[in-house]
């Protein structure tokens, strides 16, 4: 009896797993998120696994998602939809600052032995943590796919960060022949600046000036190229924003993280009538390019922190600490 019961449960649970699938499809969200949920209550084991990853993909508050990717896994940590509902949930992690914590759930479930993408993030959190001889073996792994390109990136960052500058060049200019990522371009340049080749650099700045004209990098570029007419090198950083940690370490003030480019001009102008030194970074974050709005490069996270205090009495914005990569002009 009990057994037809839960038969009859799962089957009714998988029912409303297809409706859900259908409302999706069609724009219902709402109408799937409730199927999901409803089969999530009815059903156990991968049934239920499924039901709570589809429910969490298409809630829009990631600490609802984050809550539902546990209970996936606290329910069913091992099989297919754990494997994707810890990526999920460490990509989530990995979003929000927490690269210790995401990359530990990517090592304990396996899942970056099964998957591109989980060891992607998990490299990507260890070029963010510093820990970049931990990370090029893992990136190394990422054969396939846009995934690939990023993998790229990141090798060329973490072996920049271990100190061997000519192979991270190498990857750079790989990455800026293929004319697939602006920030690997921009540095490519900055490169070609650092060997002492000023007319190549420029070259290159052009180019990435006229085939990203909208992204930071090329801003930077022509910047750079700006300056270079007027026969000037860029300011130096003010001393009270200056960094005294070595190579590959430190923290920044963040006071804004947006999807929306012009979002993060906007509040980086508000900031800037107070505290010049504000500067607009990019990173990747499952895959789409996110702006922060930060200021400045602390050895220890407590001198950001007190640096942090004082600006957002200033400037009246609430403000996060962040561990910061170094770039090839660290």
């Amino acid at each position: 009896m009990w057994v037809g019961a839960l038969a009859l449960a799962r089957d009714d649970a998988e029912d409303l797993i297809r409706a859900g699938k259908r409302a999706a499809s069609d724009g219902r969200v709402a109408e799937a998120e409730s199927s999901f949920a409803r089969a999530a209550g009815m059903a156990g084991g991968s049934t239920r696994a499924e039901a709570l990853f589809l429910q969490a993909g298409l809630t829009r508050s990631g600490a609802a998602a984050e809550a539902l990717y546990r209970r996936l896994l606290e329910g069913e940590p091992d099989g297919e939809w754990a494997e994707r509902g810890a990526l999920e949930l460490a990509k989530i992690q990995f979003a929000t600052g927490r690269y210790e914590t995401a990359r530990e759930l990517l090592r304990q479930s396996g899942a970056s032995s099964l998957s591109d993408e989980a060891c992607l993030f998990e490299g990507m959190a260890s070029v963010m943590l510093h820990d970049y001889e931990d990370a090029i073996p893992v990136l190394d792994r990422v054969k396939r796919g846009r995934a690939r390109t990023w993998a790229v990136l990141s090798l060329a960052e973490a072996e920049d960060g271990a100190g061997r500058s000519a192979e991270a060049c190498r990857r750079y200019e790989s990455l800026a022949r293929a004319r697939v990522s602006p920030t690997a371009w921009y540095r490519h340049a900055e490169c070609l600046e650092k060997e002492g080749d000023a007319s190549a650099a420029r070259r290159e700045y052009e180019a990435l000036v006229e085939a990203f004209a909208q992204t930071p990098e090329a801003v930077r570029a022509g910047e750079k190229l700006a300056l270079s007419e007027a026969g000037r090198t860029p300011p130096p950083t003010p001393p009270d924003e200056a960094s005294e940690a070595p190579k590959g370490a430190g923290y920044t003030v963040q006071f804004g993280s947006f999807a929306d480019r012009a979002n993060a001009i906007k509040l980086a102008a508000k900031i800037k009538k107070l505290h010049p030194a504000v500067r607009i970074d990019s990173e990747l974050v499952n895959y789409r390019e996110v702006f922060r709005v930060r200021i400045g490069h602390y050895a220890t996270r407590e001198a950001a922190q007190s640096a942090g205090e004082g600006m957002a009495r200033d400037l009246d914005e609430r403000f996060t600490i962040m561990p910061v990569s170094p770039t090839p002009n660290d």
